[in-house]
């Protein structure tokens, strides 16, 4: 790539905006403005959102070892230190519970998409890589469990994952076409999709084999690695 091309708003290209409407080769997402699981309403009190949140770790370590179709509710309830029947005051069924599971993950990236949108090319690119790599250093157990357990969840789910995905692939296709002008839609489409797979392979390589680098060192590694792809100036 050449230079850094020409920097106007990454929200400037109304032609190239995603209908709202594909992770991996990064990720498949439910709606970033409305998550596809139905549960009940948020708990009203701290302790509630805590016993809500408990229940989800639980639920994405069980799903991750034995697979959904292999926990029972019982199972679900034993781990999280309820009765299996309280799971029902929380989500209507498991299948809305594992797709609450999932929409973590997009509750991670929404604020990154939303600011993306409307931000100049450079900033807004800033903006995405940072999010994705957190989230894939934070929750690469949600990373595996949307890429393996997507593809039993309902109809609409999906087609909600595939629609947002695409607008969260196109804000980055955005971004790169603006900041470098030489690049057509399709080559912005295959370093976006690049670095979406370098960064969620390489943390979800680490769940089978524990790398002896830390986080931080982990992190700088690949962020390093993401900016020589997308030319973007290291941090510092």
């Amino acid at each position: 790539m050449k230079g850094r091309g020409t920097r106007t708003g990454a929200g400037n290209r109304g032609p190239g905006r995603a209908p709202d409407v594909d992770a991996p080769a990064a990720t498949p997402a439910p709606d970033v403005d409305a998550p596809a699981a139905t549960p009940a309403p948020l708990p009203a009190t701290d302790r509630g959102r805590r016993r809500r949140a408990e229940l989800l770790d639980a639920a994405e370590a069980l799903f991750l070892a034995q697979g959904f179709h292999a926990v029972s509710v019982d199972d679900l309830g034993a781990a999280a230190g309820i009765t299996g029947p309280g799971l029902y005051r929380h989500f209507p069924s498991k299948d809305a519970l594992l797709m609450a599971v999932l929409d973590r993950i997009w509750e991670r990236l929404a604020p990154a998409v939303h600011r993306a949108e409307s931000a100049p090319a450079e900033q807004a690119l800033e903006t995405l890589l940072a999010a994705h790599l957190e989230l894939a250093l934070d929750r690469p157990a949600a990373l595996e469990l949307l890429l393996r357990e997507l593809p039993h969840l309902p109809d609409e789910y999906r087609r909600l994952a595939r629609r947002n995905h695409q607008r969260y692939v196109a804000v980055w296709v955005r971004a790169l076409t603006d900041l470098h002008g030489e690049l057509g839609e399709e080559q912005a489409r295959v370093l976006a999709l690049g670095v979406h797979g370098l960064l969620d392979s390489t943390t979800l390589r680490s769940r089978s084999a524990p790398p002896a680098l830390d986080r931080q060192a982990r992190s700088g590694l690949l962020d390093a690695a993401a900016r020589r792809v997308l030319d973007l100036a290291p941090v510092g």
